[in-house]
């Protein structure tokens, strides 16, 4: 079986080893990886599942966890259909994704940059339609954390079907990890693959 030893590969280094190599393996086949860090494990294990690929922990040794990743036996995937149609697979217009790269609206005086940010993301809940994502990055992250002023909306938000991916590398940066309140951990990948595939980026 072939092993993606993958300790120590910063993110997203070892979703996209896991890619490759899932375009590679025969329908059905196994390979296995190597990973040192919860969130890497985390974020190659929920990618893989959603490729149609089944995971599995084979178990932990010397600090590294293995996970035993098995190809999808269908001759079309999620990820056939992903590159033949989009996210959705079908061609209906989408509503754009919201990029929050930091904790404030535009420069200036941050009280001020609070006070509008907490107004958007409540503001929101007010439209017909809510972004199909929301992806956080940097001190964005500060916003889905618990104590965070518009934690609740964001729930209501993601209820209503709204995805919300947070950076975990910037999670890790703050040591914000365990307060996560909202939102999936998730990487420079799958942020990146949510923007190339967006009908437009909103970047308050």
């Amino acid at each position: 079986m072939k092993n993606l030893d993958c300790r120590g590969l910063a993110c997203p280094g070892p979703v996209i080893q896991v890619k490759k190599t899932l375009e590679e393996t025969p329908f059905g086949d196994s390979f296995s990886i190597d990973l040192d860090s919860e969130a890497s494990r985390d974020n190659v294990r929920r990618f893989a599942e959603s490729r149609g690929a089944a995971v599995h922990i084979e178990g932990e040794k010397k600090g590294a966890t293995r996970l035993v990743i098995t190809a999808p036996t269908d001759t079309e995937t999620p990820f056939d259909r992903l590159r033949a149609g989009g996210r959705h697979g079908d061609t209906e217009r989408k509503p754009p994704v919201i990029f929050i790269t930091a904790e404030t609206i535009g420069e200036g005086d941050d009280k001020l940059g609070h006070i509008l940010m907490e107004g958007f993301i409540n503001t929101l809940l007010e439209q017909d339609r809510v972004p199909d994502r929301i992806l956080f990055m940097n001190t964005g992250v500060k916003l889905a954390i618990h104590g965070s002023p518009v934690s609740n909306t964001l729930k209501k938000l993601t209820d209503q079907g709204c995805e919300i991916l947070v950076c975990g590398t910037c999670l890790e940066f703050f040591s914000l990890t365990e307060k996560l309140a909202v939102g999936t951990i998730s990487n420079m990948f799958d942020i990146q693959e949510a923007l190339l595939e967006a009908a437009s980026v909103i970047r308050p």
